[in-house]
């Protein structure tokens, strides 16, 4: 019994941790927002840990198979809830007064 002549090999564990770099950019900006917050620097590190969320609103609209562990629900939703927390946090933290 030989594989139909469109079915793809299975992936390898490097291709599937690779999958993943929607998901890892998020986290990475976040970490690198929390980061510059514990440095001393919120207004700075609040507004990259928004862009940061912003951005994985923005790159959950790519196809499902692109997104890998980013999809958690529906694309509407997904999109909708990323984009609305991180444009919340980025306007917030411009919107606080800053610190004496």
């Amino acid at each position: 019994m030989t594989a139909a002549p469109d079915e793809r090999p299975p992936k390898t564990w490097w291709q599937q941790i690779a999958g993943q770099w929607p998901l890892a950019t998020v986290l990475t900006g976040v970490a690198i927002g929390l980061a510059v917050v514990f440095l001393g620097h919120w207004r700075a590190g609040s507004t990259l840990v928004g862009l940061s969320i912003t951005l994985g609103g923005l790159l959950r609209l790519m196809p499902q198979q692109r997104v890998g562990l980013l999809a958690v629900r529906n694309r509407a939703l997904d999109s909708i809830v990323l984009l609305g927390v991180g444009i919340g946090i980025t306007i917030l933290a411009w919107w606080s007064p800053p610190s004496q």
